[in-house]
């Protein structure tokens, strides 16, 4: 065959790529490259201690030990069981369908029991909301999130789905009362000015406690929230993966579960949760969606062939969930101890480094800022501040990841082993001791 032959021929990705393709290939966002920068040279006390520390993946790896002892006591599921094996519903198994029913009917403390009939389980949250995103929307409409929040929440509902997000943008000014307080006017305002660009906002979406300032909303604005929606008839999707992973006594988490029977508009009313925050379980990939609308339920029941849970973990997962009592005296009062005691060290830490941080209960994470470390005050300022702190052996993560409309913020994971929270601190303060305080303030640090 000759050399110039058209068989040999190299194609370039837009020959071989559609629009949507070549979207979905270019899109990128900091969360992975900072995780592909630790995944090369991550940190092992032992193997590599220089390595880099991962503050930055809201993983809790506190609390895995207690899943996986509890996990190795169940007996596999494949002993004399073929079955296993064959095709089963791809929306879950009938019997961890109604465990998971009743599971968060009691964690949820649901005003009315769940029905079985409307869970839907899928392969993770991130499938969760992309699957909801798709059988609600257009490609083009929008759904409102108030920012900032989980970076993910962006790709999961851009890259099948093909929708845009409207932000709400909160302010973190010291001034202000409670920094990055969601109000009813900070949505309406937006929702305004969607409607102005002619955008179709089909939906509110948030996280109750939020990702990534670790706060919780109260049983009022939850109902606020819920009224503003239903006025300008929009669905409302509460996304609660970390309903269990709450850890300061003295406060109080209102699940929508508990509201159902308050619901002014329940037909556009959508719940989510998963095990990977609550449970240690990142990569057990298994999430659920509960609708009180029959035709969302059908839709997402043919989608779920393409986000499906293997039968053999839904097993597992089943049988751990049916142990009450290792989950009520055991595993839920020890992550909690266990989180609390983490959250304490690492905001000790980040006072004794002169940082501010706001005040959270919930979750795995710390808002911290880092507004005087950074000079200019730009977004290319900050993320220069955080390749330095790569750098220097620890990944957090920036606001701008968080489409933070301020820069300087930066989210910290505390939910880690005490020798990698005794490093990220002293890494952090090592590559800040580098810099020259922005505006010359020693101030010490505290909660916001």
């Amino acid at each position: 065959m000759e050399s110039g032959s058209s068989n040999n021929h190299e194609l370039t990705s837009g020959q071989v790529l559609s629009k949507r393709g070549q979207q979905i290939a270019d899109s990128t966002i900091i969360l992975d490259i900072g995780f592909g920068m630790y995944n090369k040279n991550k940190y092992n006390k032992n193997t590599n201690p220089e390595g880099i520390v991962n503050a930055g993946t809201a993983e809790n790896i506190i609390s895995a030990d207690l899943v996986a002892d509890r996990l190795a006591k169940i007996k596999t599921p494949f002993e004399n069981n073929t079955d296993i094996l064959r095709y089963q519903p791809f929306n879950g198994v009938a019997e961890f369908r109604s465990t998971i029913a009743s599971f968060l009917t009691k964690q949820g403390k649901a005003s009315q029991p769940l029905d079985p009939e409307n869970v839907v389980i899928l392969n993770g949250c991130g499938s969760c909301i992309s699957a909801l995103a798709t059988v609600l929307c257009d490609a083009g409409d929008a759904w409102l999130v108030p920012t900032p929040y989980y970076t993910a929440i962006s790709s999961d509902t851009s890259r099948l789905p093909q929708l845009q997000l409207v932000h709400a943008d909160l302010t973190g000014q010291i001034s202000d009362e409670q920094p990055f307080e969601l109000t009813i006017k900070v949505l309406e305002d937006a929702l305004e000015d969607a409607k102005l660009k002619g955008i179709n906002v089909r939906a509110l979406f948030l996280m109750n406690p939020n990702n990534p300032l670790g706060t919780v909303y109260s049983k009022e604005f939850v109902m606020d929230c819920l009224n503003f929606a239903h006025r300008h008839q929009l669905h409302f999707i509460m996304d609660e993966i970390y309903m269990l992973s709450v850890f300061e006594d003295d406060v109080e988490f209102t699940s929508i579960l508990s509201l159902v029977d308050k619901f002014p508009d329940p037909q556009r009313t959508h719940f989510i949760w998963g095990f990977s925050k609550d449970f240690s379980m990142s990569g057990t990939r298994c999430g659920i969606v509960y609708t009180w609308n029959k035709d969302v339920t059908a839709a997402l029941l043919n989608l779920s062939y393409f986000f499906s849970t293997p039968t053999a973990m839904q097993v597992y997962l089943n049988t751990m969930l049916l142990d009450e009592e290792w989950l009520t005296n055991t595993y839920l009062p020890t992550n909690r101890k266990r989180l609390k005691k983490c959250y304490t060290y690492m905001t000790q830490g980040l006072s004794d480094l002169g940082l501010k941080y706001v005040n959270g209960c919930a979750g795995l994470f710390i808002w911290v800022d880092f507004r005087k470390y950074i000079q200019p005050l730009t977004f290319e300022a900050e993320m220069t501040l955080f390749y330095d702190l790569i750098k220097g052996g620890v990944y957090i993560p920036p606001g701008q990841g968080f489409f933070c409309r301020e820069p300087g913020w930066f989210r910290i994971i505390f939910a880690l082993p005490e020798d990698q929270l005794q490093r990220v601190l002293q890494r952090i303060g090592a590559s800040l001791k580098a810099r020259r305080l922005c505006n010359g303030s020693n101030q010490e640090g505290t909660e916001i």
